[in-house]
């Protein structure tokens, strides 16, 4: 059954959180932020600025640009609407973030001082120049070069990433919500990977295959997301599947693409490690109907911080955009993350030296739960504050998921 989600509404141009998300929880042995991230602050003017995560793991003051000039649509000669930040690249290759001024043009790229961070030996006890000590799941700061080069010195491996599958055809703008967000965003220096593969067409999943990567993310393994069919894997790909996760492989799986028997390629492939998903619908719930009517979503807020194993998962993360996923079903062994309705939406486990993340939506993916581009709606005044960009920490959430399987 297609899904349709409620009106959206965005502000075009506008993208505040610079791709690494926002502060974790407070108390002092809780992780801060990201060295490099920028996330969206209130101005005095009631405008939107940006905050730039310090060396010390702590925001900035945050950067206003005057409101003298309307940069939206009353100037057609505006290059960007004041107040507004996008992310930027810095000579370090971290991310930096830009404001609109006052002449609807971006200032500077605002950058961070870098912090050279050990990705830790294969215990997983790491330390940055600081002297601290991170936890074998802390966030891994992405700095570039240095921080491969320490990995690799330390005896892990490059991080190499695929993507199997198609993508979705909904999301808030139906058959015009690409992945193009997400898909920049792998391919950046915020995932610290050193190569990014996309399988569209079914790949044969030998040992030869899947030991060319280090995290694979399941999307809709189909001919078609919308309605199929759905890919089939053989006894042997699914036994070369199952060593591959045991001996240090990181994987990802998504669903919620489809109301169609999408779940079983991905039980197929992660049923070993008695993660499934199954049959029945999930379409969520909504925490702010005004952010639901501007994203164009439902609202996944609902995570589990008390377990240590996956409570890095919702670091820095508050709010995800949801609709139409499928719950799952979490063996004794494993480790809930995240509910929606009283559903598991977000459920990981150890396995072997190895890790399996699965996650019961797909609306992640979309490129309108990134930047909001696309939706007709977009210049709609009602909606400032209230936008994807504004709300969700996608990106945020993308890199503590793919810090979490990455290889130990």
């Amino acid at each position: 059954m297609p899904r349709m989600v409620g009106k959206m509404r965005i502000l075009i141009g506008c993208f505040p959180l610079a791709f690494l998300g926002a502060c974790g929880s407070s108390g002092n042995d809780a992780p801060k932020c990201i060295t490099g991230a920028s996330v969206a602050c209130a101005c005095p003017t009631g405008q939107q600025g940006a905050q730039i995560c310090t060396s010390a793991g702590a925001f900035g003051a945050c950067v206003c640009a005057p409101p003298e000039v309307d940069g939206g649509a009353g100037n057609p000669n505006a290059k960007c609407i004041v107040g507004a930040s996008v992310a930027c690249a810095c000579p370090n290759r971290q991310q930096g973030a830009q404001v609109c001024t006052s002449e609807a043009t971006f200032s500077v790229c605002a950058c961070a001082a870098p912090v050279v961070v050990d990705a830790g030996g294969l215990d997983g006890a790491g330390s940055s120049d600081s002297g601290t000590t991170n936890s074998p799941d802390a966030p891994v700061v992405d700095t570039g070069a240095e921080t491969q080069q320490d990995a690799a010195s330390a005896g892990l491996p490059p991080f190499k990433l695929a993507v199997l599958g198609k993508p979705g055809k909904w999301g808030a703008n139906p058959n015009g919500d690409p992945d193009t967000a997400f898909q920049d965003w792998l391919n950046s220096s915020s995932v610290g990977a050193t190569r990014v593969d996309n399988f569209t067409a079914r790949a044969t999943l030998t040992s030869d295959f899947l030991n060319n990567y280090n995290v694979i993310i399941l999307a809709s393994l189909s001919d078609d997301s919308n309605v199929g069919p759905w890919w089939t894997y053989s006894d042997a790909e699914v036994a070369a599947f199952q060593a591959w996760v045991q001996n240090g492989g990181g994987v990802i799986a998504l669903t919620g693409y489809s109301s169609g028997d999408e779940m079983a390629p991905d039980n197929q492939l992660i049923g070993f490690s008695g993660i499934t998903y199954n049959s029945d619908g999930v379409w969520g719930s909504c925490s702010d109907q005004s952010i639901c009517s501007c994203t164009g979503s439902q609202t996944l807020s609902d995570w589990i911080r008390t377990d240590p194993v996956i409570a890095n998962l919702s670091v820095g993360v508050t709010l995800i955009g949801y609709a139409n996923g499928h719950p799952i079903n979490a063996p004794a062994d494993g480790h809930v993350a995240a509910t929606m309705d009283g559903n598991n939406a977000l459920v990981g486990k150890l396995v072997g030296k190895g890790r399996v993340l699965a996650y019961g939506n797909s609306w992640i993916t979309y490129t309108s739960q990134w930047t909001g581009a696309g939706d007709p709606s977009a210049t709609d005044p009602s909606c400032r504050g209230e936008l994807p960009q504004d709300k969700y920490q996608t990106a945020q959430f993308w890199y503590n998921m793919i810090t979490w399987v990455q290889p130990r």
